[in-house]
């Protein structure tokens, strides 16, 4: 299920695992991933489809998030793809409260986290 995805980024982020994540040029799709390396071409293909810079984020706990960071809430849990990974709509806001009301809460109040930014990529 989804909420068990969302819990187990939750549960790495808590216990030290570095995870990183960047938006897709598609819609509300993120990409999540713990090497960075892999994300790079994704962030500045992004950047170059929607013509303004892209961050890769590193996701912290949604407690230690400092001024300038972000929230990252998952919006929507969608039908599982036919392989079964999870498909999610993710948004972006710049407060908890905000977070706290717009995750989807249809499998139970859905984990939320903090960005912190990374990199920048610029279009080319």
């Amino acid at each position: 299920m989804a909420i068990d995805y969302l819990q187990d980024i939750e549960h790495s982020i808590d216990t030290g695992r570095t995870v990183f994540a960047c938006p897709s040029h598609q819609g509300y799709d993120w990409y999540l991933n713990s090497d960075i390396e892999e994300l790079r071409t994704k962030a500045q293909r992004t950047a170059n489809a929607k013509k303004f810079d892209v961050h890769i984020y590193r996701m912290i706990n949604k407690m230690d998030v400092s001024e300038g960071d972000v929230f990252l809430y998952c919006k929507k849990m969608l039908e599982p793809s036919p392989s079964g990974e999870p498909h999610l709509q993710w948004g972006v806001v710049d407060t908890r409260d905000a977070a706290e009301m717009m995750r989807d809460v249809s499998q139970g109040p859905s984990p939320y986290f903090g960005l912190t930014v990374e990199e920048t990529f610029h279009p080319k």
